[in-house]
């Protein structure tokens, strides 16, 4: 029945030739012969033992037909010219190439199809309240810069936030795969948090030699680094070891010297992209910015013989010579906005230093135990355990006596301690536990009566937090809680809670420890407490920060909590009087601070001036000498600022 089925759907192909019956060969060929090889297998063989051919898979068309008893007319016969034949008349030259050629072609026409960085394609995937100055400044530093651009606008107008629009755009393109990052040591967290929470990059902060030996071969990557730490020896090998796709370096006046280690650093480091970021690029004189713009285009602004000749004031090194032509030059690859050029509105900040006095039991509590600390803190047993907790209880007495109770009863659980010691310290402890509520719990219930809306009070310990929620909570002020403990979901709902009005059941209150200053942004209130005051005053800026900030509608008031003849008061006068940090835009500190004579920070000299101290005089006396060193800076600042608005007139198209 086969047979004669096969037969007969030959016959519409040749209807005049006789009809021939199938013959067997001569000698019975037992098994199956490979198309492919000529190979014999066996009849149940599914591939050639020989070469791999598929008996049931690796058929042409053709052959596929045929082995259902069709006899294909010679036009539609798979073969070379046939096929040729085919795709040309179906808009194709040849044959579809393989699988990764198709794939690759895919990716070539989607570039050629889009449409170039007349648009920014990225702003769906970041959680960032820009401005227009903002794009308009990632445009121009993506289309005309090519990604790599001096951005230099004045403090406070957002680099950071221009810098992460360039960087997401080239990851979103498909452009950048590794980052790197390179900050002053006391900004690393803060770009890393910045980055995670409004752009969804994660970033690693590198901070042993060790780490940079597993990264070196890896193809995707994002990596932030201390700029004075990566410069060194033992990182740098390690760092130059492997090319970058983009290289963002903040606080870039930092390589205005082309003769340091870190411009021949930076300078050296192999980068597609680079983004180089800071408020003041000219420090003394126009040759600080041509170091800048060497490291991000060679040559764009000539030798430096050159550079000196025409563009540099015999008289004012600061001010240039053929401004236009310098205009020209430094317009492909340096953005400047300026807060009289850009359509932002700054809201003022009103600051306050609420002075209190310590009630009879605190001051008692105060001074003894700040005796304690100094006598045992010049001890020749103490170790640096002991001296770090003690000067966590220095810190811990400006906060709350509740604080304090508790660093007490962790030391009365170490047994290393004494039996004098111990004594002293359980001594202590009964005095912090007599005292039901410090004076500072009442002066918030006061500025609470006293002034109407939301509040968000700062502190730095979990003890004195819940110290201040159960006063609230007495007084039936509706108060919600915010620290590092709580899990996402239970923050989310806390922020809610404290945004939710009032009169629909919200927080009027906001008590935080100081992960709160960390990525919220809270505009919705602007009245802040400084319950207790951090030794570092970037921390300060950072609490202020979430209220004080692009978006405000308000002015921002803050309340300094500050307790008479303690270190707390001797802090908030330096950062108050004699920085006036209270006025600053968000920003200027850091210009500030930057200028404090050699590599401490202000912390550690504070510190410093706390631990040498031998009496609560020769404290003043060094905390007064602290204060110098600071009005030095900022009348560095000052006079560098000067130089740029300088620059800017002499630049600015008149």
């Amino acid at each position: 029945m086969t047979t004669e089925r096969f037969e007969w759907l030959e016959i519409p192909e040749q209807p005049t030739q006789p009809v021939k019956k199938k013959q067997q060969p001569a000698e019975a060929v037992v098994g199956k012969r490979c198309p492919q090889c000529g190979w014999l297998d066996e009849e149940t063989a599914l591939q050639c033992f020989r070469c791999g051919y598929r008996y049931n898979v690796d058929h042409s068309m053709a052959e596929r037909i045929a082995q259902l008893g069709v006899t294909l007319p010679p036009r539609l016969i798979e073969t070379p010219q046939n096929l040729e034949n085919f795709f040309r008349a179906h808009g194709r030259a040849r044959a579809p190439e393989s699988l990764p050629v198709y794939q690759l072609r895919l990716q070539a026409e989607a570039l050629r199809l889009s449409r170039g960085f007349d648009r920014l394609i990225c702003l769906d995937e970041i959680v960032v309240e820009h401005y227009e100055h903002q794009l308009e400044a990632a445009l121009r530093a993506l289309r005309e810069m090519r990604g790599r651009a001096l951005l230099a606008d004045e403090v406070g107008l957002g680099k950071t936030i221009e810098a992460g629009i360039i960087m997401k755009e080239l990851i979103h393109r498909g452009l950048v795969r590794t980052v790197l990052v390179l900050t002053p040591a006391s900004l690393t967290e803060q770009w890393r948090e910045e980055l995670q929470t409004k752009f969804y990059e994660e970033f690693s902060v590198m901070e042993q030699p060790a780490a940079w030996q597993a990264v070196q071969q890896a193809e995707h990557g994002r990596w932030i680094a201390s700029l004075d730490r990566a410069k060194l020896a033992h990182q740098r090998a390690a760092i130059l070891a492997r090319d970058y796709d983009l290289l963002i370096v903040d606080e870039a006046h930092k390589l205005k010297n082309r003769s340091t280690l870190a411009w021949e650093f930076v300078n050296q480091i192999r980068k597609r992209y680079v983004l180089m970021l800071t408020a003041t690029p000219v420090q003394n004189d126009l040759m600080e910015l041509y170091s800048l713009i060497t490291i991000l285009a060679p040559g764009q602004l000539g030798t430096v013989r050159a550079f000196r000749r025409h563009f540099l004031d015999g008289y004012d090194p600061r001010q240039p010579r053929n401004a236009s032509s310098l205009r020209r030059l430094l317009n492909d690859v340096m953005i400047r906005n300026r807060r009289s050029k850009v359509n932002v509105q700054f809201p003022r900040r009103q600051a306050a230093i609420y002075h209190l006095e310590l009630s009879e039991a605190e001051w008692r509590l105060y001074r003894e135990v700040t005796e304690y600390i100094r006598r045992r803190f010049n001890d020749a047993d103490s170790t640096k355990h002991l001296r770090l907790t003690l000067l966590t209880l220095q810190k811990e007495l400006s906060s709350s006596p509740q604080a304090l109770a508790t660093t007490l009863r962790k030391m009365l659980a170490d047994a290393a301690h004494g039996e004098k010691v111990r004594a002293e310290l359980q001594r202590f402890l009964a005095l912090a536990e007599a005292i039901p509520q410090s004076r500072k719990l009442a002066a918030v219930l006061e500025i609470l009566d006293r002034f109407p809306g939301k509040f968000l009070i700062f502190t730095e310990y979990r003890r004195t937090q819940e110290s201040i929620l159960v006063g609230l909570m007495q007084r039936n002020v509706p108060a919600v809680g915010f620290h590092g403990g709580l899990d996402i979901q239970q923050k989310e709902a806390a922020i809610a809670q404290f945004r939710k009005p009032e009169a629909e059941g919200g927080a009027r209150v906001l008590v935080s420890t100081e992960s709160g200053a960390e990525g919220r942004n809270l505009q919705f209130c602007h009245q802040l407490i400084n319950y207790d005051l951090p030794w570092n005053p970037m921390r300060v800026e950072q609490r202020i920060g979430r209220l004080h900030r692009l978006g405000q509608q308000h002015d921002v008031t803050i309340f300094n909590l500050s307790c008479n003849e303690t270190i707390e008061a001797h802090v908030l006068d330096l950062l108050a009087r004699k920085i006036r940090m209270f006025e600053l835009v968000i920003g200027e500190l850091d210009m500030i601070l930057g200028n404090v004579d050699g590599a401490k920070s202000f912390e550690d000299l504070l510190r410093e001036a706390w631990e040498s101290a031998s009496s609560e005089d020769d404290l003043l006396q060094r905390i007064d000498a602290l204060g110098d060193v600071l009005v030095k800076a900022r009348r560095e600042y000052e006079r560098v600022r000067e130089a740029n608005q300088l620059l800017d007139w002499a630049l600015s198209e008149r």
